[in-house]
């Protein structure tokens, strides 16, 4: 069972103190610094104009990173191994985190931005009564410190697809129940006082009861968007992401110096004459050969810039 914090300011780095409503983006999508720093994981649905900033205390449980390589095989009649030909990339994190609630101002809280984060996972409509007038398909900023972040703009939110989440209750550890009574009144119990305190009682009637689960553990995956270039210029050797997203793809390293910079398109096959026959490197060098490898896509492009735009 994970360790209550009796106190959750701490835990947030002094970004929020006590139970209120999530905090909305306009104009820009940077940040907290207790996302930067790793308290919280923060998540960011920049479908929603004017979106929420969902926040969890960062009790992550697993964390892992897949990075795919998806190849074209063709074999040649009479070679051992086949040529491998790159179609494109695909990384994926997987991410578990315990939402953990010490008392009813954190329950509330918690229940809050896990409804946000539920309801996100759905798109937006031009047309209220039409299902067929999506405007924009559920894509989000999703940031945990340096692990989980974008390398542009100095690590904002990492952009990317949300397939599924999956909720568990821990059932184990027990409920909080909360029943709000004389909301408003000096006679108000914790639940009416918490409520009130954060604007909730225009909607919260008296004396409805919740139950909140101690521990929500939650599972979910991210296909990440990648809104940068990537791969590595044939010339010079230098990462095709540049200044703007130079630390790819935790926020550090892949710094050359200018001696270390390649000089001739040669350098990966490292020149015709030493390049064994039959190998992808006699495969570039050779005029005869149909040059298999000299076909390239650009997947440059920045997805995220109109949607971020809306708000």
């Amino acid at each position: 069972m994970s360790k209550f914090f009796q106190n959750e300011i701490g835990a947030y780095d002094g970004d929020k103190a006590g139970f209120r409503n999530v905090n909305f983006k306009k104009g820009d999508l940077s940040n907290t610094t207790a996302a930067e720093g790793g308290s919280i994981l923060e998540i960011i649905p920049v479908h929603i104009k004017n979106p929420p900033v969902i926040q969890f205390l960062a009790y992550i449980t697993s964390l892992s990173d897949r990075f795919d390589v998806n190849y074209n095989e063709q074999q040649p009649f009479g070679r051992t191994n086949p040529y491998y030909i790159w179609q494109g990339n695909k990384r994926s994190i997987s991410i578990g985190i315990d939402i953990v609630s010490s008392g009813v101002s954190s329950a509330f809280d918690n229940l809050n931005n896990l409804s946000w984060l539920l309801s996100s996972l759905y798109p937006s409509f031009k047309d209220s009564v039409s299902a067929t007038s999506v405007s924009a398909s559920p894509l989000f900023r999703v940031r945990y410190s340096n692990l989980i972040c974008s390398s542009t703009r100095d690590g904002q939110g990492l952009l990317c697809a949300i397939p599924g989440i999956g909720i568990t209750h821990g059932v184990d550890q027990g409920f909080i129940s909360a029943v709000p009574r004389n909301m408003g009144s000096s006679f108000a119990n914790t639940a009416g006082r918490v409520l009130k305190a954060a604007g909730f009682d225009a909607i919260v009637s008296e004396g409805k009861r919740f139950l909140i689960p101690k521990v929500i553990k939650l599972d979910m995956t991210l296909n990440v968007v990648h809104d940068h270039a990537l791969g590595w210029d044939h010339s010079t050797g230098e990462f095709r992401g540049g200044k703007s997203a130079r630390s790819f793809p935790y926020d550090f390293g892949l710094l050359r110096a200018a001696s270390d910079a390649g000089t001739t398109p040669d350098a990966i096959g490292g020149g015709e004459s030493s390049a064994a026959p039959g190998s992808p490197a006699d495969g570039v060098n050779n005029s005869n050969n149909t040059n298999i490898f000299s076909e390239s896509v650009d997947f440059e492009g920045t997805p995220a810039a109109v949607i971020e735009g809306e708000g």
